[in-house]
């Protein structure tokens, strides 16, 4: 209650979200990877409720979680529960779910939901963080613990990784996978325009711009 209160008047201040200290993107790893940026970046954070906080930040693409930096560099990470939506230099990351996607508007409220996961595999029978499927648990899925142990990624060690981007669709606030279904409810009117273009032969696309294009076609 009391780290709450403290993050709810850091925002107030509109100063940086910051509960504790996290370690910086291994050397092992370049920071391209690590975040989802390439750098650290003035950005706005949105909350449910509360007036939008400014800093420094960036997203750990390892284990999604937003970080900022303070006046005196170090990186520090938000376990704020209630971020809805961060803004850093003009692009935009969506967090649905304990997870940041990052935006591609085609229209309004509507577009694409670029999810990217950096799998970091320590031995054979552990679990590659920010990478597991879909069915794990929020929480299994956003840590970095395994077993109540932390494991610190710059003990000196290499550990192979994975970089995984998955394509979605988002409308407003709530992601969808890329699915026929999914346009058929995100453009409810155009039912019928999207069974004649599957069944003129078209395919789901693979890549951002590709469709975005297609999203086009039926966004008003």
């Amino acid at each position: 209650m009391f780290k709450r209160l403290a993050l709810l008047l850091l925002l107030a201040a509109g100063l940086p979200l910051a509960l504790q200290a996290q370690s910086s993107a291994p050397k092992w790893m370049p920071d391209s990877v690590y975040y989802l940026m390439p750098h650290f970046s003035q950005g706005y954070v949105f909350l449910r409720g509360q007036m939008p906080a400014q800093g420094k930040m960036n997203i750990c693409a390892v284990d999604n979680t937003l970080r900022f930096l303070d006046n005196n560099g170090t990186e520090l990470s938000s376990g704020e529960d209630n971020i809805l939506k961060v803004v850093i230099d003009n692009v935009s990351f969506l967090r649905y779910q304990d997870v940041f996607y990052r935006l591609y508007p085609v229209k309004d409220d509507v577009g694409v939901a670029l999810c990217r996961r950096v799998m970091i595999i320590r031995d054979k029978k552990e679990a590659a963080y920010g990478g597991t499927s879909q069915t794990s648990s929020t929480k299994q899925y956003n840590t970095l613990y395994a077993d109540g142990v932390t494991y610190n990624l710059n003990d000196g060690k290499e550990y192979p990784f994975e970089v995984t981007e998955t394509l979605y669709l988002y409308k407003r606030d709530t992601v969808f996978p890329l699915t026929k279904k999914s346009l058929r409810k995100i453009f409810a009117s155009r039912k019928a325009d999207i069974d004649a273009w599957f069944r003129a032969g078209h395919s789901m696309p693979d890549t951002v711009e590709e469709t975005q294009e297609m999203l086009s076609l039926w966004a008003e």
